[in-house]
């Protein structure tokens, strides 16, 4: 397609394509961009790193109904926080801290009741599991509620190391990074955790399926 100047230059007008819009941008230009209030950079780097907060805030409390107010608490703090993002570590990495800390007030905010009401499920699922349930996707289904509510039993840094190194099944040093502490502290948690997990799963009489070394 072409169109005349006034001057009676003839210009040929063609569609943008992807190749002359040139490379995405990367993350750090995103997230320059998102710190200095453009809503579509902040726009691009949420449908970037929404999925895997949310598959990281699911493994850490166990129900995606959950997980997903969760996330969107996340994505909400960060875009007010992002000024402090010093680029010491990945963005992801900074943003699944943000990720952490929104869980872990979210265990905090339970109180008794909720804790109560955690405790009879699980002694429900637990009977179902014993008298069997009808499918296996319906165990797997009450295994995961047991073993969460298991977890809510312990220390937030127990269940953190457990989540990050079993469910999540991160490395030792990926784990490190992720809690800002030395691995040794990781083995040391998550080997303590696990041990604690397994002896409470024993008391209801299953054992736990997570596995490997510390």
């Amino acid at each position: 397609m072409s169109n005349a100047t006034a001057d009676g230059r003839v210009i040929e007008l063609r569609p943008t394509t992807a190749q002359d819009a040139g490379p995405p941008p990367t993350t750090d230009e995103l997230v320059e961009r998102a710190r200095r209030g453009e809503l579509s950079a902040w726009t691009l780097l949420y449908r970037a790193h929404y999925a895997g907060v949310l598959r990281h805030l699911c493994s850490l409390v166990g129900s995606r109904e959950q997980a997903e107010d969760l996330t969107q608490e996340t994505f909400a703090r960060a875009m007010v926080a992002i000024a402090s993002y010093s680029h010491r570590a990945a963005f992801s990495t900074w943003l699944h801290g943000v990720a952490l800390n929104v869980a872990r007030n979210h265990w905090r905010a339970g109180d008794r009741a909720a804790k109560g009401q955690a405790q009879l499920r699980m002694i429900e699922a637990t009977r179902e599991l014993q008298r069997g349930a009808p499918d296996r996707a319906h165990q797997r289904r009450l295994r995961v509620e047991v073993l969460f509510s298991v977890l809510g039993e312990l220390s937030d840094s127990l269940r953190e190391a457990f989540t990050l190194r079993y469910i999540d099944g991160l490395t030792v040093d990926e784990t490190a990074q992720r809690l800002d502490i030395e691995a040794g502290a990781v083995r040391v948690r998550a080997h303590r955790a696990r041990q604690m997990v397994e002896q409470r799963l024993a008391q209801l009489g299953w054992s736990s399926a997570a596995g490997g070394g510390a």
